[in-house]
């Protein structure tokens, strides 16, 4: 039977429902049919721990939908890196952490045998001087504690306070620290450090802060090490359609971000059909580092030459590009802002003048039914559209009709 707790050990389990609640809240408890009822409300009952003041529910006959709403540019702080900070920990960790932290306070250096002894003397702790080891060696790569080889063994002493290090850097990196947090990948990281030196964001907000970012955090971290050292993966991706969950080998390459959804994608080589292809990273449930890929140069070079052919993330699924053709008409004398959006939105394809009022668009991209929402955003201006690839010039046609179905429009709308 599953138990209510509200830290938690392991992070995946929770982000698959802090992302309901956060982008679906218009889901009941009876739609979460992959686990039990009774660990839908124990995951409920902790997002509403840690985010009561953003927590709400809707009551739509006999069934009720939780969901979380957040408004980034009111935040100095984005509220989803509580999630980050509910680690569960036991007794023992905690115990060690004060005691040990304790012994080194009043200064000097300590082994591990000289450590283990202390703590017994003073505390009635008997601890087997290996945890006490990797203890003193998780708390020196976190910075915490310096260590230095004297003879035979390591002696460890407590790092000094960063402020007392540098305060030529004070106050100006408080405010570093507070546009991190709020602006960058990992910026739990940033708020961490502004709870520990107990700071408040009073100068930064962010209108279009993509709050759930922090939740792929986790994935996109080990994506970045390979890409850094060049190695292969294996990552472990669920559809959001379909729910199946498949495993792809692949090379990392570039992760990349929409600006107009703010998703974020990683674009790589995959080794079992020899392409690059893009993931999204709210898809990759896990993410396994394999060994360097001799090839990464060429994947590389590769990407390079196709990346100006793509208009958002699809390298297609053929080796050819799509070819656009868009005629559009436009009033030259009032709506030359027409003309601004298609020099500035059209990804360096070609604009030509045909006559007064009438102009060509034309692209050739890997993957032309990209480009259909925003060909779409011209509806009642456009004169013709044709497109080498006919499944996306019938998809256009399709939705126009669609929406000439559910709205109904003039002769010429089109």
């Amino acid at each position: 039977m599953s138990e209510f707790k509200e830290l938690i050990q392991r992070f995946e389990k929770i982000r698959a429902y802090v992302w309901d609640f956060y982008v679906y809240g218009f889901k009941s408890r009876n739609d979460y049919q992959e686990k039990s009822l009774r660990t839908y409300d124990n995951e409920r009952r902790r997002l509403e721990s840690w985010f009561s003041d953003y927590t709400h529910s809707e009551q739509n006959g006999h069934k009720k939908s939780v969901f979380i709403t957040m408004a980034s540019s009111k935040m100095a702080v984005n509220p989803l890196f509580q999630i980050w900070k509910s680690k569960t920990f036991t007794a023992k960790d905690i115990t060690l952490h004060f005691f040990l932290l304790e012994l080194f306070f009043h200064g000097g250096s300590y082994g591990v045998e000289a450590l283990t002894d202390q703590l017994q003397v003073k505390f009635g702790i008997l601890e087997d001087p290996q945890t006490i080891r990797r203890k003193l060696s998780a708390y020196e790569r976190e910075g915490i504690l310096n260590k230095r080889r004297e003879g035979r063994q390591y002696l460890f002493s407590l790092n000094k306070d960063f402020q007392e290090q540098y305060p030529e850097l004070f106050p100006s990196l408080f405010e570093a620290v507070c546009f991190f947090q709020g602006n960058a990948p990992f910026g739990f990281v940033g708020s961490t450090i502004m709870d520990w030196w107990n700071l408040n964001n009073l100068h930064f907000r962010f209108r279009n802060d993509y709050l759930i970012h922090t939740l792929e955090d986790e994935i996109l971290l080990p994506l970045l090490q390979a890409i850094k050292e060049q190695r292969s993966l294996n990552l472990t991706i669920k559809s959001s359609k379909s729910g199946r969950i498949r495993t792809v080998t692949a090379t990392p390459l570039k992760i990349l971000i929409s600006a107009q959804t703010g998703r974020r994608y990683l674009c790589g080589h995959q080794k079992s059909n020899n392409r690059l292809a893009s993931f999204r990273l709210d898809n990759i449930q896990d993410v396994k580092l394999l060994d360097a890929d001799s090839a990464f140069a060429e994947y590389q070079k590769d990407f390079s030459s196709h990346a100006p052919f793509v208009w958002g993330v699809s390298f297609g699924e053929k080796r050819h590009t799509e070819s656009v053709c868009l005629h559009i008409c436009v009033n030259e004398e009032s709506e030359s802002y027409i003309l601004d959006r298609l020099e500035r939105e059209g990804r360096h394809g070609t604009l030509k003048r045909l006559k007064p009022g009438l102009y060509e668009y034309t692209y050739s991209c890997w993957d032309a039914a990209e480009m259909l929402p925003w060909i779409k955003s011209f509806t009642g201006r456009i004169a013709s559209f044709s497109c080498s690839n006919p499944e996306v010039e019938k998809r256009l046609f399709q939705d126009l009709h669609l929406m000439e179905q559910l709205y109904g429009y003039n002769e010429g709308d089109f």
